[in-house]
């Protein structure tokens, strides 16, 4: 019944305390009407019907929306439409009582509109002649009346304005929130249907923004958000709506687009805006770089919320593809449903034990002995069977279920290596060796984990390697110090992974506390083909002797890789020319069987 169609809040909440004072004075007239027509008083039937009828229109046009329009109307009729029946001594008391809810509802206009009526009503008054004795008194009360009218309105109205601002815009950039934009977004979106052009939704995400508050602090982290806020907002044109909807995300409204690149060069634009250094945290230059998505409402009728979610998928897509951005099509939407699915499926697998742990050799080079294994996690899916690493590692990493994934893989590798041990009492043990990814590693619980897997299963701290690829040791070098130290402590060894894909420097290599150095297969590969890659292979390999290191060669596949790995003095070796990856039942038959690797298995 209160309903204001209006997409204004301010207006709405007006047009509400507009609706309850049209909808008493209905009621107030008619419950005079009841009373003339119980006392005979037939000659109001007239007067009554048209308040009614006032009253009534004037509800159904603040009802419409035109709440200032209703308001005035509601004022002007309430002060002046009672001066016509003053020609009855009777009607002055009602008169005086009726300027007091219409004073009180005056700031319906503005806060200062109850002393403009206070003052009409007082200047007509006197003019008609109507001060008297008996009406002297009501009359001069009314300034009072309108001042403490005032001042309920218009603290009312501060206290709505900042209310309504905290409601609306975040309170660390003080730009628009997700409130906001989606109600301005709904707006644009209106608009353009009616003018026939577009409207583009571009969706920001920092990259790599939690590596800032990692690295440098949250205070830090807070201070760029602000910053990137601010440059963001000056490099729109004017009307455009930049808004922060959380995190480390933005979005960006522009109205007025006829053709998907005018919002592609947008996007291009702010990139580049963003990739300028930051000087943030006590002088520290930071570089931002953002995956932008982009939606347009095209030519169909589409909601705001679709819109955003488009732009949502759109940079999901850019960042999957380090694209910097990309433009929404329909096909986005079908794999963020099947990324949801493997999700969902994914944490049901969890529950369900469908995760298995293949294990993969490490050859010693010169003699064929197999010396340690690598545990990989593998998922069997009930309907898709075994679905490849590839697929769900890094969904598993995205959404943080690879902790828990990984501290079954650690804990089940423990177990194996243990009871491997146990069936080969007299073999020289084997290093059993298990990645850890990079939420692990930053993970607080990481050592407490390691510790409860040693313990549950037995195995003693320096049988277990822990691999931890090179940029994720990198990407916090004073955190990575002082985990690998702890694990030292703890008597378990560490390797880096995939090392020369990243950026160390020599110093970094030299301080770290690290067991084995493993080549990436990616130099492997060009082993005897390429020279660059072999002057390479044999550069890690001099660097890793000098520092006390044993090297690892990752992807083997051929006899000729082989031998000139052999050649260049690395350690161990470890591809498909051994082994490929074994479920536990064959990884056990083929130590029982005791030969050296020295072909493919």
């Amino acid at each position: 019944m209160l309903k204001v169609n209006n997409p204004d809040l301010d207006l709405q909440r007006r047009g509400h305390v507009l609706a309850v004072i049209l909808v008493g004075l209905a009621l107030a007239a008619a419950f005079v009407s009841v009373i003339n027509l119980a006392q005979g008083q037939y000659q109001y039937n007239a007067y009554n019907g048209a308040a009614l009828l006032l009253i009534g229109s004037l509800y159904t046009l603040n009802r419409l929306g035109y709440v200032r329009l209703a308001s005035l109307l509601t004022v002007a009729c309430m002060a002046f439409g009672p001066f016509l029946a003053f020609n009855e001594p009777d009607m002055r008391t009602a008169y005086s009582m009726l300027v007091v809810p219409l004073i009180t509802a005056s700031f319906l206009l503005t806060p200062w509109g109850s002393f403009v009526v206070a003052a009409s009503v007082i200047a007509v008054s006197a003019w008609i002649g109507l001060f008297s004795e008996t009406f002297y008194f009501p009359l001069i009360t009314l300034p009072v009346i309108a001042g403490l009218s005032y001042l309920f309105a218009d603290s009312l109205d501060r206290a709505y304005v900042k209310n309504r601002h905290i409601a609306l815009h975040d309170s660390l950039t003080d730009m628009p929130n997700r409130t906001m934009f989606l109600d301005k977004l709904h707006g644009a979106t209106a608009r353009a249907e009616r003018a026939g052009n577009m409207v583009a939704v571009l969706f920001l995400d920092l990259d790599d923004f939690k590596r800032v508050n990692d690295s440098l602090g949250h205070k830090t982290g807070d201070d760029l958000l602000i910053q990137v806020g601010q440059r963001l907002q000056s490099t729109l044109r004017v009307g455009d709506t930049a808004a922060r909807l959380g995190g480390d995300e933005f979005t960006v409204l522009l109205e007025g687009i006829e053709e998907g690149e005018e919002s592609a060069r947008v996007a291009h634009r702010v990139r580049e805006r963003l990739e300028s250094p930051f000087v943030v945290g006590g002088g520290h230059e930071v570089v931002v770089k953002a995956s932008v998505g982009i939606a347009m409402s095209a030519n169909t009728t589409i909601s705001a919320g679709d819109l955003l979610r488009n732009a949502n998928v759109a940079m999901y897509k850019a960042k999957k593809g380090k694209l910097g951005y990309a433009l929404y099509d329909p096909s986005m939407h079908a794999e963020v449903l099947e990324r949801l699915r493997l999700e969902n499926d994914m944490r049901r697998a969890l529950e369900e034990e469908e995760f298995e742990v293949h294990y993969q050799p490490k050859v010693q080079l010169t003699t064929g002995a197999m010396t340690g294994v690598e545990a990989l996690v593998r998922w069997r899916h009930p309907e898709r069977g075994m679905i490849s690493p590839g697929q769900f590692i890094p969904l598993a990493e995205d959404t943080g279920l690879i902790v828990p994934i990984g501290m079954w893989v650690l804990e089940t590798a423990c177990r194996q290596a243990k009871e491997w041990e146990a069936l080969h009492p007299d073999s020289p043990p084997l290093m059993m060796a298990v990645n850890l990814s990079a939420r692990q590693f930053r993970h607080p619980s990481l050592m407490e984990d390691i510790l409860a897997a040693l313990q549950r299963s037995g195995l003693e701290p320096h049988k277990l390697q822990l691999e931890v690829t090179e940029s994720v040791v990198m990407d916090n070098s004073e955190h990575a110090i002082g985990v690998l130290r702890e694990l030292r402590k703890l008597g378990v060894k560490s390797a880096m992974d995939d090392f020369g894909t990243g950026y160390s420097s020599l110093g970094y290599l030299k301080t770290l506390p690290l067991s084995n150095l493993k080549v990436d297969r990616s130099f492997v590969k060009g082993l005897g083909d390429n020279a660059e890659d072999s002057a390479i292979v044999r550069l890690v390999v001099d660097l890793a002797h000098t520092l006390g290191l044993k090297v690892t060669a990752e992807g083997v596949e051929t006899a000729e890789q082989v031998a000139h790995l052999k050649e260049m003095g690395c350690d161990l070796g470890q591809g498909f020319y051994f082994s490929r990856p074994l479920a536990s039942e064959a990884m056990t038959e083929l130590l029982e069987a005791g030969v050296p690797l020295s072909g493919t298995v």
